[in-house]
């Protein structure tokens, strides 16, 4: 029988599954918040995504031929009991063997891989601002034409539409263009906003008018900021 895993063990074992992007729902979003208002806590998940940064980039997202599916479903006689099943034994465990193996049989089964000799750095940065306020992942890889979000927590609804900015180190802020509320979203960039997502620059979002966007300056204080990181 597995021993109880210790409080350390237990935060160890969160900060890794946030890294992993295994978490969902109510869990992903406290850990995001614990995250921002936790420095030891937010080193551990820093600590596991550099340990897992080699596979970042390595593959790339393609739909699987519904055969695959059919495959699937034939030998899951209950999906969501068999994953809650791996996902507790895996937080048992908490080694970081356990996760790579993790990773790499979801790729294997979902995914078809596509190896790159030298992946590029990805660029990273999660936004947010007040504690009740949204939570904004961003994904950039320097290979695509576009920023990938993620919204966690979703950005109030008023009469104003989100709109998100780069801001470089001592420059002015850059419109990237309106996002959605809530979701996920590809956001189109051109040449020379990609040359501005490097690391230390600053993604923020603002609350502005829909009319006339992308506007040349924000009107308005940022709801959610975040430093851009290179993995």
């Amino acid at each position: 029988m597995t021993d109880p895993l210790t409080p350390e063990e237990e935060r160890d074992a969160l900060a890794a599954e946030l890294a992993l992007g295994v978490l969902a729902g109510a869990e992903r979003t406290a850990a995001l918040r614990l995250r921002l208002s936790d420095p030891a806590f937010a080193r551990l998940v820093q600590d596991w995504e550099t340990r897992l940064a080699p596979l970042h980039g390595a593959w790339y997202d393609v739909a699987p031929h519904d055969a695959v599916w059919d495959a699937v479903a034939a030998r899951i006689a209950d999906p969501t009991v068999r994953l809650r099943a791996r996902l507790s034994r895996w937080r048992a465990g908490a080694l970081m063997s356990g996760a790579v193996a993790t990773v790499l049989a979801i790729m294997l089964v979902m995914r078809q891989p596509v190896l790159e000799s030298v992946p590029a750095p990805t660029a990273v940065a999660q936004m947010a601002g007040k504690a009740d306020g949204p939570v904004v992942v961003a994904r950039y890889d320097p290979q695509a034409a576009d920023i990938r979000l993620r919204i966690v927590a979703a950005v109030p609804a008023t009469r104003l539409v989100p709109e998100l900015w780069v801001i470089p180190d001592g420059g002015a802020p850059v419109s990237l263009g309106l996002i959605p509320r809530e979701g996920q979203a590809l956001v189109p960039l051109s040449a020379e906003q990609r040359r501005l997502l490097i690391e230390g620059a600053t993604l923020a979002i603002t609350m502005e008018p829909q009319h006339g966007a992308p506007h040349p300056a924000p009107s308005s204080a940022p709801i959610a900021s975040g430093k851009i990181l290179l993995l």
